[in-house]
């Protein structure tokens, strides 16, 4: 496990990219096995979008859900030409930590992340736009938090960038220091965004009708478009907001998602060890050697040239 996408998938690598020791040989792999060779049995989740209403319902649970499995491998025969290291340590961990694979792959999931912040920033803004609300300070002052960690996240990545680094293979590298402290800060910021969405759209979210299908019912419609709507936003309109709102933040596919952005990219020791490998500690120390060789004890000050950071 975690086998996101297993159902779907016509071949999987199995590898591991957790550190291993002398005697860990048999884990020390890398292969490509097909999903439907002998021996191969995957057991995926319930479906998120199984049982919903409709699209309209549920726009993000019935388009969006990727299915997570785990997998068992049961006796199952390898041919040489999908086997890409065997019992190797070293090789194993080089697949993961010498080539770019590692950072790319995070950096890649930093990206989605960065537009999973921005899309909940604009459904925070749509509602208080709806419902009216916008011309309360303190609602901006939320929207603020809410922009301020979109920012932040959108920030991180695009420093990335900018700091990358060309490998010997002539791979650009997105900046390490950036990369892992947002792999640090990102379920702390996934759960305050959520938490300051839920603020502020409020009761809303569960004050919707059940289904499309009450609009089809004559009494039921008269009654929806009189009293689930805001000013200059008719009931339907303001429906399908707030639907869309709670497949975000309160359905069971927002559940799987506040789940997974707190523990897939490894658990929080792991990714404090990166970033503490990572960071530029010498140049911070090299600060604080500036401030103290400016004065001695007898309070002389030093004139130097300003600190270089």
């Amino acid at each position: 496990m975690l086998g996101t996408g297993a159902p779907l998938a016509d071949y999987i690598q199995l590898s591991c990219i957790h550190p291993l020791k002398a005697g860990d040989e048999n884990y020390a792999i890398s292969v490509v096995i097909p999903c439907n060779a002998p021996g191969v049995r995957i057991h995926s989740r319930r479906s998120y979008a199984e049982g919903v209403p409709s699209v309209f319902d549920y726009p993000l649970s019935t388009r969006f859900d990727e299915s997570d499995a785990i997998l068992v491998y049961d006796d199952v025969f390898v041919p040489w030409e999908h086997v890409f290291v065997y019992k190797d340590l070293a090789l194993t961990r080089a697949s993961f930590f010498e080539t770019a694979a590692h950072v790319l792959g995070n950096n890649q999931a930093q990206i989605r992340f960065a537009v999973k912040m921005k899309f909940l920033t604009g459904l925070a803004r749509s509602v208080a736009e709806t419902t009216g609300s916008i011309a309360i300070p303190a609602v901006q002052s939320a929207l603020g938090d809410v922009a301020a960690l979109a920012a932040l996240v959108e920030g991180l990545v695009l420093a990335q960038e900018a700091h990358c680094t060309i490998d010997a293979d002539g791979v650009a590298r997105p900046g390490l220091q950036e990369l892992y402290a947002q792999m640090v800060l990102q379920p702390e910021i996934h759960n305050r965004m959520i938490a300051l969405v839920r603020e502020l759209v409020g009761g809303g979210v569960i004050q919707v009708p059940s289904s499309i299908e009450d609009f089809a019912n004559p009494a039921a419609w008269a009654d929806i478009e009189r009293y689930i709507q805001s000013p200059g936003s008719p009931a339907r309109d303001r429906v399908k907001l707030f639907k869309l709102v709670w497949d975000a933040i309160g359905s069971e596919f927002a559940g799987r998602h506040a789940q997974y952005e707190m523990f897939y990219a490894g658990a929080p020791f792991v990714t404090k060890g990166h970033i503490y490998r990572h960071y530029d500690f010498d140049g911070a120390k090299a600060l604080v050697a500036h401030a103290l060789a400016g004065y001695d004890e007898n309070g002389v000050v030093t004139k130097r040239e300003p600190a270089t950071v």
